[in-house]
């Protein structure tokens, strides 16, 4: 009995050894599992919370710049302030913190990170959104890739072409001006000749006093000619120099420029070298005068001594009777003699220029770049205006940072020139396009664009500016291998400097006869193109209608331009793409910011570019709780705090 009863009092200690370990067993899985389940609801959270900043990020973005958008195709968001950011961020947060059953969380500080505005990184931004836009465009008008290489080295030529033109032409100016000090010698020496026949005239006659006074202004001609060789020795020298300088900027110059016009414009460069040696023949005679100057002054103080003593001896003579005559003939006689001894001085070289006339004309035509030139372009009745434009606060003054050139490729640069000539106004803007009043303010846009002066005077005289020296260029590169218009040029000038002239002054002179002709013809392509005609980018023989009669003409009538051409080529507008995808440049970039607040503002008065935002890193948190872990009982027991901290970051890009 004893032992049955102790089997049956160790039974329950068993049962309830079993119960509390199960018990135990059973809180350590479902803390496993609950701990897993908070871990997961906490992941949730934080993916909800993220969820939720991206979405309010998204809607933030969405409240673009409408005018910026419809106008432009730009995309930036406006803001004044950072604070600004933040609330608005706020408020499109705040629906998603409502649901405060699973995901309890309550917002806390939201930061700004970072933020490119539209008008940063030299325009790079800018640039990105163009292009997004642009890339999905149809363009009839637009270049393939083969032919922007092509214009682009063109282009390229005709300026390096147009650089060394314009220094030879100087030079042929320099030149000129060498012939005029040899001819302003040369006419004290011809004083001397005249002032010595009209003595010999007066000893003659025996009239001793004509004789003194010629022979008195022979020597005034004499004294002129030091200074005079002098005057002709520093312009040859500085020929000289100006020459070698010039050679080595056509070294510098010359491999951008084709074979055939290459080879043109050396035979003309050594044509001007041939000019400055040949004239030292010339030199070695002209400075051999001084001296002789000198000594003929000096032998012709010796005749006015004999003249002077021959008039004082006629003067005091007395007759001895009556019957006794002065003989004055003999005693002039070997004063005579003597003066007859004197070797006049004359420079035979050839020299000068013949035509003076015609070598003005051309003259006066290189001279109205110096002028009113868009005056002389414009259509009849048209007029610029010079008032200023409203550029307070432009991106171009306050975003850029100085630092210009080019990142995009020859293709992106041809869609930046095109979104230009799509999005501004300029010259005649109204003959291209089919709806143009929908674009621009009405002012010389492209033309601010490209030169980035205050009014639409400047700027288009500025832009007229450059296209007459591509024309100009592109000229060139015709006249230099066209050889009826060279011959046409070289007769004309031995026309100028005349037959019996220098005969290298012939070749310096053609070269300038072929710059003068080109900038003619130039004129007459810009005002064309200003009148609604078309320019070929290479004239021909047939569309090259400038005739070097009509070339002399407008220098007579002081800038009076033949009518012709206009039939075929390229028009104002294309012109401006070509130098919009020459120029193309951060600065283009900002220039085009600078027109786009300045037509927005004409609406919104406090725009500004710079306070639109391309891209933006926001930062935000929320904090929330262990829901799981809070519950109950446990929730008292909780070592952790009831309230911890999420954040995240969040970005977003036009």
């Amino acid at each position: 009995m004893s032992e049955k009863r102790g089997r049956k009092t160790a039974a329950p200690a068993a049962a309830g050894q079993i119960t509390v370990f199960f018990a135990l067993t059973l809180c350590l899985v479902f803390a496993l599992l609950l701990g897993i389940l908070e871990s997961a609801r906490t992941q949730g959270a934080r993916l909800y919370f993220t969820q939720a900043v991206n979405s309010a990020m998204d809607s933030l973005f969405s409240q673009y710049h409408r005018k910026l958008w419809e106008d432009y195709r730009l995309l930036g968001l406006e803001h004044y302030e950072e604070q600004q950011l933040c609330d608005e961020m706020e408020r499109f947060l705040s629906p998603y913190l409502g649901a405060s059953d699973w995901y309890p969380e309550e917002l806390g500080e939201i930061t700004v990170e970072d933020r490119l505005l539209l008008t940063e990184l030299d325009g790079e931004l800018f640039e990105r959104e163009v292009l997004d836009y642009m890339k999905y465009g149809i363009f009839e008008s637009l270049w393939d890739y083969g032919t922007a290489v092509k214009m682009l080295a063109d282009i390229g030529e005709a300026g390096a072409l147009d650089r060394v033109s314009d220094l030879y032409e100087d030079h042929t100016k320099e030149a000129v001006r060498l012939e005029k000090a040899i001819e302003d010698l040369n006419q004290a020496l011809t004083e001397q000749k005249e002032h010595y026949e009209s003595a010999l005239a007066a000893v003659e006659r025996l009239s001793g006093g004509s004789f003194i006074h010629y022979m008195q202004r022979m020597q005034e001609a004499l004294r002129q000619v030091p200074k005079l060789v002098q005057a002709y020795e520093e312009q040859a020298d500085r020929l000289a120099q100006a020459l070698g300088e010039s050679r080595q900027r056509y070294e510098a110059e010359k491999e951008s420029l084709s074979e055939a016009v290459r080879g043109a414009m050396e035979s003309d460069i050594r044509e001007y070298e041939s000019y400055v040696n040949e004239d030292g023949a010339r030199r070695q005679q002209i400075a051999a005068l001084p001296e002789k100057a000198e000594a003929n002054a000096a032998f012709l103080d010796s005749v006015i001594a004999e003249a002077e003593a021959a008039e004082a001896y006629i003067a005091s003579w007395e007759p001895a009777d009556e019957d006794d005559e002065l003989d004055e003939e003999a005693v002039w006689a070997p004063v005579r003699r003597h003066f007859l001894e004197y070797e006049l001085l004359q420079l035979s070289a050839a020299h000068g220029v013949a035509d003076k006339e015609k070598e003005g004309f051309l003259e006066q035509v290189s001279a109205l770049l110096k002028g009113h030139v868009l005056e002389l372009l414009l259509p009849e009745g048209v007029s610029v205006s010079k008032d200023q434009l409203e550029l307070s606060d432009a991106p171009s003054a306050t975003a850029f940072s100085g630092t210009n050139g080019c990142r995009l490729s020859l293709t992106e640069r041809v869609l930046m020139g095109e979104y230009g000539l799509q999005s501004f106004h300029y010259f005649g803007r109204d003959r291209y396009g089919k709806r143009p009043e929908t674009r621009g303010s009405g002012h010389m846009e492209i033309e601010y664009i490209l030169n980035g002066k205050e009014n639409d005077y400047e700027n288009l005289s500025d832009t007229v500016m450059s296209l007459l020296a591509m024309r100009e260029g592109l000229n060139l590169i015709y006249l230099f291998t066209d050889t009826e218009k060279r011959s046409e040029a070289r007769a004309l000038a031995a026309v100028i400097t005349g037959v019996a002239g220098f005969t290298p002054l012939i070749a310096v002179m053609t070269f300038f006869i072929l710059g003068v002709w080109a900038l003619g013809q130039a004129l007459c392509d810009v005002r064309d193109l200003l009148g609604g005609k078309e320019v070929p980018f290479l004239h021909s023989r047939q569309s090259f209608y400038l005739t070097l009669e009509g070339l002399l003409s407008i220098g007579s009538s002081n800038g009076v331009l033949p009518e012709g051409g206009g039939q075929e080529g390229f028009s104002y507008r294309e012109y401006l793409r070509i130098l919009l995808f020459y120029g193309q440049s951060s600065l283009y970039d900002y220039r085009m910011m600078d027109m786009i607040q300045m037509n927005v503002k004409s609406g919104q008065q406090d725009f500004l570019l710079t306070r639109c935002i391309y891209s933006m890193r926001m930062g935000a948190e929320a904090k929330t709780k262990h829901v799981l872990a809070s519950l109950g009982m446990l929730g008292n027991l909780w070592p952790l705090e009831k309230l911890y901290a999420i954040r995240t970051e969040t970005y977003f890009s036009y």
